[in-house]
């Protein structure tokens, strides 16, 4: 397909990796609270995502901010040459900041504290982690809460289920945490269902492309996530929510908005 004449051409996926790991060794030092997620940080934890079949390109650097950080954030940022979008950034920058590289080859999209797209999934104190990215349980989370997954997505999930064990004691920075994902979802019914739709379809595409030579069987690794997910504790909201079930829509559909 020929790139609009407006629109740089994608960078290669390795030139907006190591910037995600300059830009994030930058913030790690000065210890603020923020860390990638998104297909990047995927591509940084999970070596299947820069195989075949599940490598891709990049356009954006996708960022989660502690409110109280967003400060020296967008400091950082403009020190190294990003340059915001004022008209954006004024309208929405309580919840979300968008800033472009010198040469417009991809975007810093930085949410504050939350992420709200399909659900919403609160980060704000997941934010101190040992490395540059969210944990893996919330990096899992973010992928499969949404509604309209597509391939790329879908793809990001099977490569994280591919390359990481399920840990249901916490774990460890390599681990998913089985207890995280049991107490997000125990409490929020349309979130779970979303979930489990979702998983369904990753071990549908994970059949007809697997990963050659994965650690991990990802149909194994969703049969064990629905296990745990169905034994999880399950709130009153919960309960009472499952009643109604798909009678009345639990899911969000945000637009994506203009820049």
């Amino acid at each position: 397909m020929t790139q609009p004449p407006d629109e740089p051409a994608p960078a290669p996926a390795a030139e907006v990796e190591a910037e995600a790991r300059r830009l994030m060794a930058l913030i790690v030092d000065q210890k603020l609270r923020v860390r990638l997620m998104g297909g990047l940080a995927i591509r940084i934890e999970s070596p299947s995502a820069s195989r075949p079949p599940y490598e891709r390109s990049y356009r954006d650097l996708d960022l989660v901010s502690h409110g109280k950080d967003v400060g020296a954030l967008r400091r950082l940022l403009e020190r190294e040459g990003y340059v915001g979008d004022k008209l954006f950034n004024a309208i929405h920058g309580a919840q979300r900041l968008v800033y472009s590289a010198p040469d417009g080859r991809w975007t810093v999209d930085v949410v504050i504290d939350r992420l709200a797209m399909s659900h919403t999934i609160e980060l704000k104190d997941r934010l101190a982690t040992a490395g540059p990215t969210l944990d893996l349980a919330d990096l899992l989370l973010t992928k499969l809460q949404i509604w309209e997954i597509n391939r790329k997505d879908l793809g990001d999930v099977i490569c994280l289920l591919a390359d990481h064990s399920l840990a249901a004691d916490g774990g460890t920075r390599e681990s998913i945490d089985l207890g995280r994902i049991r107490s997000v979802l125990g409490s929020d019914w349309g979130f779970c269902h979303t979930v489990e739709r979702n998983l369904g379809r990753a071990s549908d595409q994970w059949a007809e492309a697997p990963v050659p030579d994965a650690p991990y069987p990802v149909d194994a690794q969703v049969a064990t996530l629905f296990e745990a997910i169905a034994s999880a504790p399950k709130s009153l909201v919960w309960k009472a929510r499952a009643r109604v079930g798909e009678r009345v829509q639990w899911y969000e559909t945000p637009e994506e908005a203009k820049r």
